[in-house]
């Protein structure tokens, strides 16, 4: 394009149109052809679609590697007390802890100033693995797993208690329908009668064998209310410590909490087979890589559709339970877990909508 020409005037409004002119003529011949903004805005929609659904295929494996350390720890508990196995998985998981943190060049001991909500919180999951594990192994996989998923709902409750998160009529809504869930999974016998719980494997019989459902049960439901404390921690800690930091509190908290029940209220076994090893440091192994997945994954997935597919862990459970231990559930059971799992992925769906609702209101502004 040839350039502009500049017709002489004595007129000072003849020369600002003329400069003008020339202006618009300079930004014309700088003007793209094409729009660069919507190509930039195209590709960071391509990124976030491409994270999101690393995210979700990472949270899809974390969901794969927590319903597999639940199996190893069914697998020892016919082996080894409860405690035992935390203390177990809670040592690999710190020496796995400690050895990324050197690596990356993060301090383990975190920020100062949150020192004691970090010792809180592992003080919290520790007692909560504890009674998860105890759970787990005097219970089908299934019906524990399903309890143990209650603590999305505790979560909700203290949230709205402790941190002034919103709390409407669709929670309420969703806490009732999650307990009546629970109900179905555990069948009380003041409910349901005395043949309800046909369908426990091998914890004897009679009177004991209910006694033994009934305490596990409730050990199940104080283990989910325990989780959601530490969810609740981890909120107010927020970003100012590494998930790797929050995993090494955890470990050394399990460890230290783990000794005395287990030297005190149980006995000490000692390994015998190296398949009895190999299921120890499976669990820890296991528990550690869904926790750097589950980190991760939330990170890159959006909530809502990350717990849905952590519900993955279910279903895998109801499989390991059917395939490997041979409990099959009835259909309360199932109805049950069906509408703890469909409630759970409803809330934080809607939980997830209205956090992108909010992003979009401040965006307009």
């Amino acid at each position: 394009m040839a350039p502009a020409e500049i017709l002489p005037s004595n007129n000072s409004n003849d020369k600002s149109k003329s400069i003008v002119t020339i202006d618009n003529n300079y930004e014309n011949e700088r003007r793209p052809l094409l729009s660069t903004i919507s190509i930039n805005n195209n590709d960071i929609n391509n990124r976030n679609v491409k994270s999101e659904v690393i995210g979700l295929l990472l949270m899809a494996i974390c969901a794969f590697a927590f319903a597999s350390m639940t199996l190893f720890v069914k697998l020892s508990g016919s082996s080894f007390p409860s405690f035992e196995i935390v203390f177990a998985r809670s040592l690999i998981q710190t020496v796995l802890g400690l050895f990324a943190c050197f690596y990356m060049g993060i301090n383990p001991l975190g920020n100062r100033s949150i020192r004691p909500w970090l010792v809180f919180r592992g003080v919290i999951g520790g007692l909560a693995l504890a009674l998860n594990f105890y759970a787990v192994t005097h219970l089908p996989l299934a019906d524990a797993t399903v309890i143990m998923y209650l603590n999305p709902i505790f979560t909700t409750i203290l949230a709205a208690l402790v941190l002034s998160e919103p709390f409407y009529l669709f929670e309420g809504i969703c806490v009732i329908s999650c307990f009546t869930g629970a109900l179905l999974v555990v069948k009380p016998e003041f409910m349901f009668g005395v043949s309800s719980n046909n369908d426990v494997p091998s914890l004897g019989h009679g009177h004991q064998e209910k006694e033994e459902r009934g305490f596990a049960v409730l050990v199940a439901l104080a283990g989910a209310f325990l989780s959601a404390v530490a969810y609740c921690t981890i909120r107010k800690v927020g970003n100012a410590a590494h998930f790797l930091v929050l995993t090494i509190y955890f470990g050394v908290v399990g460890i230290l909490i783990s000794i005395p029940p287990l030297l005190t209220f149980q006995t000490f076994v000692q390994p015998k087979k190296w398949s009895e090893y190999c299921m120890l440091f499976m669990t820890g192994i296991t528990a550690f890589i869904g926790q750097c997945l589950l980190s991760k994954g939330l990170q890159l997935a959006p909530a809502g559709p990350s717990s849905m597919i952590r519900m993955l862990e279910v279903v895998l459970a109801f499989l390991f339970g059917i395939l490997i231990f041979e409990e099959y559930p009835d259909w309360l059971s199932i109805l049950g877990s069906v509408i703890i799992v469909g409630t759970t992925t409803v809330l934080a769906s809607r939980k997830w909508k209205s956090v992108n609702e909010a992003r979009r209101r401040i965006m307009r502004r």
